[in-house]
Order: structure tokens, then sequence, then C-alpha cells
């Protein structure tokens, strides 16, 4: 396993480059993450966009919501981590540090020790819930926008990201593409075999022995 894992380094380093300190990097997201939040989309609340009339919007109202539309995805995307660093603590996987994922954006590198020592099913959920979590908080910025200036930017990538991991749960995506529900039905895969020989053992014994 150990050796596994310290292949696996080596070959992670070639193809995308070292980590940095999981603390510092965590923290720089999380504050540019509360910026784009308060002095981004909260601040832009200030100025009404006429939902109900959407369709006579000027250019400043849709350049407004351009704005507020960015504002909620660099959130997204800046908090994205605390995904996996939350799901991580539940399962106990730790993390290297830093990395950049196969987009080349910036993400939690897993200890693969701790990883494979982990069960698949809790690896599953590892997974489904470091991706939910996107979903959770554009869902939180919805709420957010509607409470303090009846806003419904941040509902769009909420439907966006459920129609897009819901394909991906149901149509089974294990590929990279299906970012962490891609690797949710991959772990679900191996949670399969996994259960098939645990119940093999429990039935046969004597073969395992």
């Amino acid at each position: 396993m150990v050796l596994a894992a310290r292949i696996r380094d080596i070959l992670f380093r070639v193809d995308r480059g070292g980590t940095w300190p999981l603390g510092p990097v965590i923290a720089l997201e999380t504050i540019l993450g509360l910026i784009a939040l308060f002095w981004g989309y909260v601040a832009s609340l200030r100025y009404v966009l006429p939902w109900d009339a959407i369709l006579t919007w000027s250019l400043t109202d849709w350049g407004l919501f351009a704005w507020r539309f960015a504002c909620v995805m660099m959130v997204i995307a800046f908090l994205y981590p605390w995904g996996r660093f939350i799901a991580g603590k539940w399962a106990g996987i730790r993390f290297e540090g830093m990395c950049l994922d196969q987009y080349y954006e910036p993400t939690l590198k897993i200890d693969y020790v701790t990883f494979l020592e982990t069960t698949p099913p809790k690896r599953k959920w590892f997974f489904f819930f470091a991706g939910f979590w996107t979903v959770l908080t554009s869902a939180a910025l919805s709420v957010i926008g509607i409470i303090l200036g009846q806003d419904y930017t941040a509902l769009n990538p909420t439907v966006l990201l459920l129609i897009f991991e819901g394909y991906v749960v149901a149509t089974g995506m294990s590929k990279a593409t299906g970012g962490e529900m891609g690797h949710y039905n991959r772990e679900k895969k191996i949670e399969r075999a996994w259960k098939k020989k645990i119940e093999k053992e429990r039935e046969h014994p004597d073969a395992t022995g």
C-alpha cells in the first residue's frame, strides 16, 4: 500500500507539479471567497434587478447580472476545497496539501495511504459530499440573495450544478470529466466488488484462511 502511494505520488508530481501548504492556501482561498461574497455579490444587492421584467432589461441590468453571476461562481470556486476538507475529516482521509486538479485548478491533494485504508463506502460518500458541496454553496448564496435583495442570480448555477451532477450520477459516468461525482461512481463500483468479496469470505471462510 505504501509503495503504491509513493509511485502514485511520483507520477502525480511529474504530471501536475508539487503541493503547497494546506493551511495558508485554504485560508487565502477562503478570504478571496469571502471578498467575492461580501464586497462583490452582497454589495451589488443595493442595486435592484427587476426579475419580473427580465425581457426588458437594459445593458446596465445585464451587466449587473453578469457581475453577480461572476461573483457567485468565484465564491463557489474559492470555497470548494472546504467540501473535500469536511468530508475528509469525517471519512478519516488526510491531505498532503493543495495541488492542481486535472483542470489545473487548486484542490486538496489526498494522502493516498489514508485513502486506501478507508473503506469503499466511506470513500464513496467522501467524493459525493465533496461534489455536492458546490450545490450547497450555490443554494446558500441563493437564499442570501433572495433574503437580502430579492435576487435570483445564484439559482442559475444551483440548477445547472444539480442537472450536471445528477446526470453524472444517473449515467454512472466515472471519467475525470465527471468531477467528484465521477469519482463517486468509480468508488461505487469498487464498493460492489468489495461487498461481494466480503460475502464470499463469509460463505467460504476456509478458502481465505
